[in-house]
């Protein structure tokens, strides 16, 4: 797998409480809140802190329609991945192992870009995101 970048995502109870820690306390002077969601930039890896109910509507136990068919958890990792098509045989290949992977869907971030994004869980559950940012909007171009 070729990541262009790795994020790290966790469900956290506020998201306010969250950015004055990580940027007060801890010194991450880049933390900032963005669309209802802390993003901690750090070398080689993003972290973004969602609360709760942000979190799960990405998942099947949201109270409304998912944005994706995946597990409720409380934490996830994310990688940018250059095409489509490598996000469909990294899928191909965890279908074929001890993971699970789930069906690639299309979703629009809150940015408006048009997203590919293919899920999968490790053999201890954790969930990875393989996101591929649609150039044109159609599956398959990246």
């Amino acid at each position: 797998m070729k990541t262009q970048g790795v994020v790290l995502s966790l469900a956290v109870a506020d998201a306010g409480r969250s950015l004055a820690f990580y940027r007060d306390v801890v010194g991450i002077e880049s933390a900032k809140l963005a669309m209802g969601t802390v993003c901690l930039e750090l070398p080689g890896m993003t972290i973004f802190l969602a609360e709760a109910e942000a979190f799960t509507k990405y998942s099947r136990e949201a109270k409304r329609t998912p944005l994706l068919p995946v597990p409720a958890t409380d934490a996830f990792l994310s990688c940018a991945i250059a095409t489509v098509a490598e996000v469909d045989e990294i899928l191909a290949a965890v279908s074929g192992s001890t993971g699970k992977g789930f069906a690639p869907h299309e979703i629009e971030h809150a940015s408006g870009r048009l997203q590919y994004i293919g899920t999968f869980a490790d053999p201890d559950g954790h969930l990875w995101q393989l996101v591929c940012n649609l150039t044109d909007g159609r599956v398959g171009v990246a």
